[in-house]
């Protein structure tokens, strides 16, 4: 199972000595084995480094001399601002990559998301191991409004969200039904669903509606992400707005999610929050590491595991009728990130233990990141 850390800091920067290639030493300093986790390098490190390096014609290689995939990341910006890639590195353990001038073979996409307007405005996105998707304002009239996050259970590698939404449309076959690839067999509501954030202020939760406006900012083959904003809506009697940023790298069960808040200056709380049902129990949870965990019946024969993660301090998780929630502080007008997503009994958990373990090894990775030093 592949496990995959969003955000990856490099530590201390040597000038390399040679002129078309940066050598690039990787360490773990954890106790557990590092699979297929995302290196960001600035582009300006390599340009840095390499003055006259066209970008579109960089690799990767590995210890062994093989090229690996990578991806030029331009976060919705005209030029690219990070060059991505993926390592494997053991326990207490160090590995060497190489970033040097080359053609790039063409990838296996392992990360894509695109709007749905024929779906009622979706955003819908996957990876290798699991699909979200995300509502529109044109839904608000058959369902009514809804903020949260859905997932779709995936038992395939294979990027499934085009075929799914087209056979769905065209008649031939349910995406709620499992034909083999997976299913939609979570319900979201009028709630948070699968770990989306809201203001969390005296004791009640304030929910926006559905998104209005997004901007895909990359779109594989290694990481896809893009940005949501919302109409305003009532916060304990202020009117703020909000915008939402999603990242899924390949391998990952979750997501990176940034959240900006305005329209107050006064600094409130917020939680990140799984809905509730009957048929669902809260797991392990962990205030001081900063996550929930829950599992619930799929409706078909398999379990739907969630989990969310904060990087920041948490305030404590509360139980609420509809929620599991995990507070944290806001700032308004700031960044804040953290992590949700799900993984399904059918495909990678056989259970709850193997889950509650995934997202505790996640939280101990996030806050002990892999440490990139240029030789």
């Amino acid at each position: 199972m592949k496990k995959t850390l969003f955000l990856i800091i490099p530590t201390f920067l040597l000038l390399s000595c040679a002129n078309n290639q940066i050598k690039l030493s990787v360490a773990n300093t954890t106790s557990i084995d590092r699979t297929a986790e995302t290196i960001e390098i600035p582009v300006t490190e390599i340009t840095s480094r390499v003055p006259d390096a066209d970008l579109k014609k960089v690799i990767v290689t590995d210890i062994s001399g093989k090229e690996i995939p990578s991806q030029l990341v331009f976060e919705g910006q005209a030029t690219p601002v990070k060059l991505i890639f993926q390592a494997t590195v053991a326990a207490n353990a160090n590995t060497s990559y190489t970033i040097k001038k080359g053609s790039p073979q063409k990838y296996e996409t392992r990360a894509y998301g695109r709007f749905v307007p024929e779906r009622m405005d979706d955003y819908a996105w996957e990876n290798d191991r699991v699909a979200f998707r995300i509502y529109g304002t044109a839904l608000i009239q058959k369902d009514g409004p809804s903020n949260g996050l859905d997932v779709w259970a995936k038992r395939t590698d294979k990027m499934v969200i085009d075929k799914w939404y087209s056979e769905y449309l065209e008649g031939k076959n349910s995406y709620h039904d499992d034909n083999g690839e997976g299913c939609d067999c979570y319900k979201v509501g009028r709630t948070l669903g699968a770990g989306a954030m809201a203001p969390y202020i005296n004791d009640s939760l304030w929910l926006a509606i559905n998104f209005e406006s997004y901007k895909t900012l990359d779109n594989g083959p290694i990481r896809t992400s893009f940005s949501l904003s919302y109409p305003p809506f009532l916060a304990n009697g202020v009117m703020i707005t909000e915008k939402r940023t999603f990242s899924l790298d390949a391998g990952s069960q979750l997501n990176s999610v940034t959240e900006e808040y305005t329209g107050t200056d006064q600094p409130f709380t917020v939680a990140a929050g799984i809905v509730k049902r009957d048929d669902g129990k809260a797991l392990t949870g962990s205030p001081e590491k900063g996550y929930i965990t829950y599992s619930l019946k799929d409706g078909i024969s398999g379990i739907i595991y969630i989990g969310t993660v904060l990087k920041t301090g948490s305030e404590g998780i509360v139980e609420t009728k509809n929620h599991l929630l995990i507070k944290t502080a806001y700032t308004p007008n700031q960044r804040l990130t953290y992590y949700t997503g799900a993984g399904w009994s059918k495909w990678g958990f056989e259970n709850e233990e193997s889950w509650v373990n995934y997202i505790d090894q996640f939280s101990a990775k996030l806050n002990n990141p892999l440490k990139v030093t240029y030789n």
